[in-house]
Formats: structure tokens, sequence, C-alpha cells
């Protein structure tokens, strides 16, 4: 498929092709309960094109303001039986969206759009040097100015990319699913200058008899090492396996792990991590300290926050770490776990899901607990759920 290598979508696992219409299926935690929080609110925006329903995707907080992707992509993937291309049939603008997490309000979306561009954002970073860098899968990434309206589009850097962080020296790491000359080569991470410039590819190992494809990632800073979990495809179509890589920062693998399942990770600038794991016996959230020492699956603390854990319908997609050091973990369902690193036991608190509907990304300030969803352009909010933890 044009631009790039796309058949993947075709036979992906459940956890990214699975329905979106699965009912919330309630099975013992282990973490903690949360009662006596406000009545979750839904606030939503209409979706800028009538031919479209758009959805709010991947987020990033900085000060006040919730940044996230806003796409068409599942609704066009459900109105047409699993094509993955149905959202670029139907042109739409491209948007960014914003959420006042401290007045608790939706501000208006700020465009990016590209002529001739049909994808929608996926996923944003809201860097330290105050733009906003987003990717858009198929189309060309870039960046944008949230107080200028400036907008910079890396058509250079090549179609495919997917999920990006803040790496090392205030450079951009993103995930390359597929390969980009348009035929089966595996994946990479890409690293981007602030200023948009390909620094390197990082082309991913391969696997015999599949092709490598990145998803998620992240950048430990204390060891200097990248984390990137794959799919990994079938050359004969028989199926889809999934992978952890840990790279060194020039790109050299140095783990490769295929269980337990790594859904998600993601790092603190002080080393502090969290990674979610999903095995027989359920749904497990690994706390990896700075002082830690050794390779996975021996390094770091397990707690277990879900037995039977429902893989095929349910997936970790996101990790976000508060002002206070706090971890959010968030998962389709709409459960998100808090695990704060002086606590042994994750806060559990689950939000309302529609039918089809799924959550991205969830995020913390002070008591407030607010969460992208994606069924139509929406954030929903818990007030008064979890206690204000001092700043460290």
């Amino acid at each position: 498929m044009n631009p790039f290598s796309f058949h993947g979508l075709h036979q992906m696992h459940p956890k990214i092709a699975v329905p979106l219409a699965i009912a919330l299926l309630l099975s013992g935690a282990c973490a903690h309960w949360l009662g006596g929080a406000s009545r979750p609110r839904v606030h939503s925006q209409d979706s800028p094109s009538v031919d479209e329903r758009y959805c709010a995707w991947f987020g990033h907080a900085r000060d006040r303001m919730l940044y996230f992707g806003q796409a068409a992509f599942w609704s066009g993937f459900r109105k047409t039986g699993g094509d993955p291309e149905a959202d670029r049939r139907i042109p739409g603008p491209q948007l960014v969206g914003r959420f006042d997490l401290e007045a608790s309000r939706m501000l208006p979306p700020l465009d990016v759009s590209e002529p001739g561009a049909t994808s929608g954002v996926w996923d944003v970073v809201a860097h330290p040097n105050g733009r906003i860098y987003y990717t858009t899968f198929f189309d060309a990434a870039g960046s944008l100015d949230p107080d200028t309206g400036h907008v910079a589009h890396y058509a250079h850097a090549g179609p495919g990319l997917n999920e990006i962080v803040l790496g090392p020296d205030a450079t951009l790491l993103v995930t390359r699913y597929g390969s980009p000359d348009g035929g089966d080569g595996d994946g990479s991470v890409v690293v981007l200058a602030p200023d948009g410039s390909l620094l390197r590819e990082h082309r991913l190992d391969s696997v015999p008899g599949y092709q490598v494809v990145a998803k998620s990632l992240a950048w430990d800073p204390v060891r200097e090492e990248i984390w990137v979990n794959t799919d990994l495809l079938a050359h004969d179509g028989s199926g889809v396996r999934n992978d952890l890589r840990v790279l060194d920062r020039h790109g050299r693998q140095r783990l490769r792990l295929e269980e337990p399942e790594i859904q998600f990770m993601a790092f603190r600038p002080d080393g502090y991590g969290v990674a979610a794991e999903a095995d027989v016996a359920g749904l497990w959230l690994r706390v990896l300290r700075p002082e830690d020492e050794g390779q996975l699956p021996f390094r770091g603390e397990r707690v277990l926050v879900e037995r039977d854990f429902q893989g095929d319908h349910d997936f970790a997609q996101d990790i976000q770490f508060a002002p206070d050091g706090r971890a959010v973990v968030t998962r389709w369902s709409g459960r998100l776990h808090v695990l704060d690193p002086r606590r042994p036991v994750p806060d559990t608190l689950a939000l309302p899901r529609p039918a089809d509907g799924l959550y991205y990304t969830g995020v913390l300030r002070g008591a407030r607990l607010c969460a992208t969803r994606c069924a139509d352009v929406d954030v929903v909010c818990s007030d008064g759920a979890l206690p204000q933890r001092p700043m460290r």
C-alpha cells in the first residue's frame, strides 16, 4: 500500500484491529479501587468534519494544558469493515486538541493541516521548548507553536511515523511502523532534532519470517537506553507476535524480550520508570528505580493490578507522569491505575466507556484525573478521586 508497506494492519493482533464495540469486562483486581469521587464528566467537541467522525487520541500535558491528537482513523476503520486507509479517502483537517486542566474545559483546537494531507493527528509531545510536536502516520509529522500558530511540516522525515516521546538532549524519538520505502523492511526508531531535521534512524534487528514494526517507545535517561515494543508480522500471514527491544543511545540492541508482553513503558527524567506487562497471570506494573541493576525480566519489582486480564479486549495504552511524580496508566477500557512511588499498591479508577469507544491518555493534575477518549472528541474527568500529593 502507498505510501509504504502497511499490509500488516489487515492481520494485526486484536489489540489493534479488534472491533471497538466491546463490553467492559469486570474481574477481580489487586489494586485499590477508589470510591467517593465525583461523577465523571464528559467534555466533548464536535467533529470538525460532517463526513467523518473524529475522536481524541494520544495526549501530553504541559502546565495546565492537555494537548491531544484528533483523528478519524477508527471510525473509518469500523465503517469499512477494517480498511486501515479509510480515513485517507475523505479529506479533513489535521487538528491538535486542547483541554484546560485547571478550568476543566475544552479550548478550540489548533489546525496543523498541510495542503493535500488526509490523515488525522495521532500522537503529540509538548516539548519544553514551547512547541508541540505531532505525528500523522500517513502524512508528514510536524510541530507548532501554540502561542504564534506557526506550523512546520517535516515531510523529509518520511511516512509511517507513529508514537513520539522526548529523547536525549532535547531530541524527539519516534517509532516508524513499517518501511519508508514501500517494501516489507523492518521498522525503526527515528531521532529528530528540535528543528525537525532527521538526525539518525535506528533500524530494528530482524526476526526471520517476520516484518518487525515499531510501536511505542521510551527513553531511560539514567541508563541511556531506548525501549521500543513491536508487532512481528508473519510474512506468510499466519499471525502476529510481539517483543520488546532495549537499545543503547546509538541504536545497538542490548536486549530482546518476548515474554512477558510489555504493552507500554515510560520513564521520568530521574530514571524512575513504569512498564505495563501482560502474561497468563494477569496485568502487572513493573516499577523500575534508578538504582536497579540487571536486565529484564529480573530487574525491578512487579505489582499485580488485575487477574484474568482480558488481553484481547483491553490494553495498557499509555503511561504519563504527573508533576508530583505519580504514574498514570491508561487502559482502553477506561480503567486508570495511579502508581505512587511511595506506596506499594496503585489506586484504580474506572471511567465510563461507551460501546464504541476506548481511552488513550490519562493525566493527573492535583486531585483531578482526565483522560482522552476515542469515541468522539472527548476528554473525561473525575474530580476528588485521588488525594493531592506533595510535590517531589
